[in-house]
């Protein structure tokens, strides 16, 4: 699959997910919420795919790059951040709300970082590297904090999976390639 065709296909799936959320509880202050905590969640997943790629491609040879997987992710990230500003919008109780500095704030970084991530995620100088690592970083601990402490059992598996995820890259990242000697 062409990077293209990921990155279209994960927001027309994400961009999917909401619809079906509008659909099912209407374009409502509800059916907003719903449709911003779904396309989080799909967008989640793919964040997870995107850290696991260097351990998950030791076994699947046809995986898309980490690079593909994270422009895939800040796609899906993007039609997150459209639900939640028709969230702001119908939901004028809603807590972000209530303290117009912090939501300006709390939107700014969220939006802040994904960019960092979809843009020095092919970096070539150290210290963009670096920033897309801090960027990186940031967004699972953001991923790991919501998903830990959720109230629905069930989703807190998210946080299983995206704790895998980062074993899985550590450990491909830091063992020894084995190189065949023949």
């Amino acid at each position: 699959m062409s990077q293209r065709t990921l990155i279209i296909s994960t927001a027309a799936v994400n961009a999917l997910v909401s619809a079906i959320s509008y659909t099912l509880y209407g374009w409502t202050a509800i059916g907003a919420h719903v449709a911003a905590r779904s396309t989080a969640r799909v967008s989640a997943l793919i964040f997870a795919l995107a850290i696991a790629q260097p351990g998950l491609a030791r076994w699947m040879a046809s995986l898309p790059s980490y690079v593909s997987l994270v422009y895939a992710f800040v796609a899906a990230h993007c039609v997150h951040f459209v639900d939640v500003a028709i969230t702001l919008v119908l939901d004028r109780k809603h807590q972000l709300n209530q303290v117009p500095v912090t939501r300006d704030e709390v939107v700014f970084v969220g939006v802040l970082l994904v960019a960092i991530a979809g843009f020095t995620v092919t970096a070539d100088r150290l210290t963009l590297r670096a920033l897309h690592a801090l960027a990186i970083t940031a967004l699972f601990a953001i991923f790991m904090l919501a998903f830990t402490t959720h109230r629905l059992l069930p989703l807190r598996a998210v946080a299983v999976l995206l704790g895998l995820a980062a074993v899985l890259r550590i450990v491909a990242l830091t063992s020894p390639r084995r190189v065949s000697v023949a």
